[in-house]
């Protein structure tokens, strides 16, 4: 699957994904459970930068398979803004928008410039796929291959591998193995 086939992103020209009018910045916007292309439609029509990360994912249906745009992040798209109140409100108001993530609307929390261009510039590679939000330190559980059901700790994160350790604590001794990251399943 070629880059042009595989993934679809908004309506966003690159000059936009870098560094617009004086004070925009990237937002996260919850929406309700799959509304994400409406909501991402009606800012659009609204004239707002909306940058909606998708996947094309293989799907079986009863009698033929298809291949579905799905949210990279459901329930969840970027709008880049100046934050003033009336910008707040229009954003707020839209159908199927929860809410901006932060406190109020003079307290928003912006996303990085940098993290959401990362996000588009993967999201047009071959190969991309979510993955869990795990950091080292975290309890895990094997959800696939032939260590399914297994839980214990990462000790390491690299490059979308982790190194699962499981501890015999009387013992005091640990055996670890490296894993992709998508078998695993915070706890």
């Amino acid at each position: 699957m070629s880059a042009s086939e595989g993934y679809r992103l908004s309506a966003l020209p690159d000059a936009a994904a870098g560094l617009g009018a004086a004070g925009e910045r990237w937002f996260a916007v919850w929406t309700r459970n799959q509304y994400e292309p409406k909501v991402e439609g009606a800012l659009e029509r609204k004239g707002l930068h909306v940058f909606l990360p998708r996947l094309r994912v293989p799907s079986r249906r009863r009698d033929r398979r298809v291949v579905l745009d799905q949210p990279l992040f459901p329930g969840y798209l970027f709008l880049r803004f100046a934050p003033s109140r009336e910008t707040y409100v229009r954003v707020a108001g839209t159908d199927g928008v929860v809410r901006v993530l932060g406190e109020r609307w003079d307290a928003l929390h912006p996303v990085p410039d940098e993290q959401v261009e990362a996000v588009r510039r993967i999201v047009t590679a071959d190969g991309a796929r979510p993955l869990p939000w795990i950091r080292v330190g975290d309890r895990v559980r094997i959800v696939a291959g032939l260590l399914a059901g297994v839980e214990g700790l990462v000790q390491t994160w690299h490059a979308g591998r982790a190194t699962f350790v499981v501890s015999v604590d009387l013992l005091q001794r640990s055996v670890g193995v490296e894993l992709d990251a998508g078998v695993l399943e915070r706890l």
